[in-house]
């Protein structure tokens, strides 16, 4: 029987229905002045429903319950105390726009029916204002009475002296009601505000202040204004407040709950301890303890656990029924020391901590000899079972698994027909149709097999993504809105198809004509992979044929050693004219504008890539390179086809694009922390209105609600030019990223000693990937790796090699930058070689 877990002595169901129960909705107490001075549980529910119960038996029967009453509002508290001359015990009910004080009495008494209880209304008081909450004590020092205070909602302090009405205040710099509780060592109210303060406010000062006839007015008179006795920032939302003196110390502690912390003050305000949470609390109560100088706290969590806290020190932890909206520890009654809590439904427990008494006593256990050997080989064999367990499993996926599904393109043969018109214009833009087979070898049928296709401006697909249902298998079913497909038999398993339509939208130039393509599925044990493969679309969808220009900003000469081929029949996909008579010459333009002439030289063996556009030089000139080395593949002979670029790099064309978007990150960052100022401004400005409108005597604005609007107006502009900033940097983003695989190729061809490792590790520093929305830029990543290549693997001196990495950080303009990447490509053409291992 676990100790962690409480035990039910009694339980009872107050609520039924919809009825629902707030903290305040139970007092426990001798509420009919029994002789005995049995406690009873007084609950009043939001349904206005008044029950009242004595646990007597364990377990709990319909006996128990003394009385039910139905009254005419709901019951938002109940309290007891001595609230009648009389110095009996009576009921204070608080409902929203009435007070009541009852008594509750025994009127006949039966052999056959038992106790009759009766609720009798002694006084009540009408509340001008909505009721939030109430607390009672003997407010001012009296003696063998108890006066009530009541908080309405727009925090107006209302005192009864039993029968009748004192006075009523308003308290400064309200918002919304806090929980109010009454400390009678220092004669004080305690609340919470919602900044987050606990407040107090002696009673004397209350009583002598000016009265208030509404929030915003105070008659003049003779009184003073309402000041706060003392006040603690907590920086938590206050659940509940509650004090608890300790008798043999004689000093007084207050109570705070909060939403993460615990807060124990002294009477005066100051902070005695702190404990934060690593739950959300739901209620709490403190009792007395059994060590002298310390306080037990009972703390309840939404989760249902019970924390019994001994000041700061978990003394225990128990695992409630159900998760209460108050809890209490019962004095006096048929047993002492347990546990009340009631949930938001009305369902009240008494526990106890502990653990039942066994009742069977458990039988000797027979004594033998013990068999050493035996044990020495059972020892053994299970030490062998755990090293076989404990060898690491390798979770990666197996190349079977990854041969159940394929993901393939066929090849693209000529661009559709029919083109699109996508915007108001009445130019056609080319469209091909992409289609995607996936082909499953396994016996079961995937569940959900995800396609999405990843193009980037200005190709544009209409449906990216497509959902599969069943693919494998016997049948396929298709999600997602209009997708063409079929299934069939290929190869060892079936095959299905799914069609893609992908249009140029004439945005920007095309700087890359593969486009990622990726397939998300779940495997038949549950574990997810991922398929990868490309779209190579054809070089008509990225550019048209158009007359050549004989001069550009940007040129690009390679050379062979073959003769010149006929460009037309090279670019035959284009359908290109030959200019003048000659295939040596051709012009190809992008759908957004910028032109690109292909010329080959009549007496050498060179050929010139020149345009405008220095980012639109690379998708041209990469088709060209590839569609030359399938050319003479397919020709054959010797010797081989060698393709190399003289030089020099065109670093200053690339270094322009560079400098361009940099200065655009940095107005970017500018613009964002002038927002930052403004909005911090506008803010500032509003509480000061706030504080202005809400100050009971009026004053003047002081131009203030000017320089609201001008605030205002300067954040509107200032959002509008980081929108169109923030549009610049993403086409500035996209050229960067293009010129760097132009500058990657160039390398290739101008650095023959360049391997494949070697490329692959240039570009994984000179990354051609750049996004502005990182936190860390491409320029301070890229700094940092080509800052590594030349301390190590390019380093000339271990001089260099010493150097300590530097913290990546905006740097303040892109110098250092520029060197580096120059210095790196200049050892590279001096045989430099790119290779991080320690060969």
């Amino acid at each position: 029987m676990s100790l962690f877990k409480s035990r039910e002595w009694w339980q009872g169901q107050a609520g039924c229905g919809d009825e629902e129960f707030d903290t305040a909705n139970i007092a426990i107490g001798n509420i009919d002045n029994a002789p005995d001075k049995l406690e009873k549980i007084v609950v009043g529910s939001l349904s206005g429903v008044l029950r009242i119960y004595a646990p007597l038996t364990k377990g709990g029967s319909h006996e128990d319950l003394l009385l039910e009453f139905q009254a005419d509002a709901p019951i938002l508290g109940v309290l007891m105390g001595t609230l009648v001359g009389d110095n009996g015990t009576y009921l204070a009910i608080l409902h929203p726009r009435k007070l009541a004080v009852c008594s509750v009495t025994i009127e006949t008494r039966t052999k056959d029916t038992g106790a009759v209880y009766t609720v009798n209304q002694v006084y009540q008081h009408k509340l001008e204002r909505t009721a939030c909450n109430m607390c009672i004590g003997k407010f001012g020092g009296v003696k063998d009475k108890d006066f009530i205070c009541v908080q309405s909602m727009d925090g107006m302090l209302s005192f009864y002296e039993q029968d009748s009405f004192a006075f009523a205040r308003f308290l400064p710099q309200f918002l919304v009601p806090g929980p109010l509780c009454y400390l009678p060592s220092t004669d004080t109210l305690i609340t919470s505000s919602s900044s987050n303060f606990v407040e107090a406010y002696r009673y004397q000062t209350l009583a002598v202040s000016t009265e208030s006839e509404s929030k915003d007015h105070i008659k003049t008179g003779t009184g003073k204004r309402l000041r706060v006795d003392w006040r603690s920032n907590i920086g938590d939302n206050v659940l509940d407040i509650q004090t608890f003196t300790d008798h043999m110390e004689g000093g007084t502690t207050i109570f705070v709950l909060g939403e993460h912390n615990l807060f124990a003050l002294r009477e005066n305000g100051a902070m005695k301890y702190m404990k934060r949470f690593e739950f959300n609390p739901s209620c709490f109560s403190p009792y007395a303890s059994v060590c002298e100088g310390t306080i037990n706290l009972l703390v309840v969590s939404h989760s249902g656990t019970c924390y019994v806290w001994q000041d700061t020190t978990l003394a225990w932890s128990s695992k409630f029924l159900h998760t209460p909206v108050s809890v209490t520890v019962l004095t006096q009654g048929s047993v002492k020391g347990q546990i009340v809590s009631m949930d938001d439904t009305g369902r009240i427990y008494l526990f106890y901590l502990g653990t039942d008494p066994s009742l069977q006593t458990p039988k000797p256990v027979e004594t033998r000899d013990i068999n050493y050997a035996e044990k020495d080989q059972e020892m053994a064999r299970l030490q062998q079972i755990i090293r076989e367990n404990s060898k690491p499993i390798d979770h990666s996926p197996k190349a079977k698994e990854q041969s159940d599904f394929s993901l393939f393109v066929e090849p693209i043969n000529g661009l559709d027909v029919v083109g699109v018109k996508h915007d108001e214009s009445d130019t056609e833009y080319p469209t091909v149709t992409v289609k995607v087979n996936l082909r499953c070898s396994s016996k079961i049928s995937l569940d959900k097999v995800t396609v999405t296709l990843m193009p980037e401006p200005p190709f544009y697909a209409p449906q990216r993504s497509i959902v599969l249902t069943g693919v494998g298998g016997n049948s396929m079913d298709s999600m997602g809105g209009s997708l063409s497909y079929r299934t069939y038999t290929f190869g060892s398993g079936p095959t299905s198809m799914a069609t893609f339509s992908i249009y140029n939208t004439g945005e920007r130039v095309a700087g890359d004509l593969s486009i990622p393509l990726v397939a998300h599925y779940t495997n038949n044990h549950g574990s997810p992979r991922s398929v990868h493969n490309s779209v190579h679309l054809p070089l008509g969808l990225a550019v048209a044929p158009c007359p050549p220009e004989k001069s550009a900003a940007y040129k690009i000469t390679i050379e062979t050693n073959k003769a010149p081929v006929n460009l037309v029949e090279l670019f035959g996909e284009v359908n290109c004219e030959a200019q003048g008579g000659q295939p040596a010459c051709i012009g190809l333009s992008f759908y957004s504008g910028e032109t690109i002439t292909v010329l080959a030289a009549k007496n050498s063996q060179k050929y010139r890539v020149q345009s405008d556009s220095f980012p639109g030089l690379h998708v041209v000139l990469q088709y060209f390179i590839t569609k030359l080395r399938r050319y003479f593949e397919k020709m054959g002979g010797l010797p081989a086809l060698s393709i190399s670029f003289p030089g020099p790099i065109p670093l200053e064309e690339y270094f322009d694009i560079l400098d361009t978007r940099f200065e655009l990150r940095q107005r970017q960052r500018s613009y964002r922390e002038m927002l930052s100022q403004r909005a911090q401004q506008f803010r500032a400005v509003q509480r000061r209105l706030l504080a202005r409108f809400k100050d009971k005597t009026p004053t003047p604005l002081q131009n203030m609600d000017t320089l609201l609007e001008g605030t205002y107006q300067q954040i509107l502009a200032i959002g509008d030019a980081d929108l169109q900033t923030t549009k610049a940097l993403e086409l500035a983003d996209y050229q960067l990223s293009t010129a760097t695989k132009l500058l990657l190729l160039l390398v290739r061809l101008w650095c023959p000693s360049l391997t494949d490792k070697g490329a692959a590790v240039l570009e994984s520093c000179l990354s051609p990937v750049v996004n502005h929305g990182d936190d860390v830029g491409w320029e301070e990543t890229v700094d940092a790796s080509v800052t590594l290549l030349l301390r190590t693997c390019l380093a000339k001196s271990a001089k260099e090699q010493s150097v300590g990495a530097s913290n990546l950080k905006l740097p303040s303009d892109t110098t250092k930058l520029k060197k580096h990447i120059a210095l790196l490509l200049d050892r590279l053409s001096k045989g430099g070689n790119l290779s991080l291992s320690q060969d």
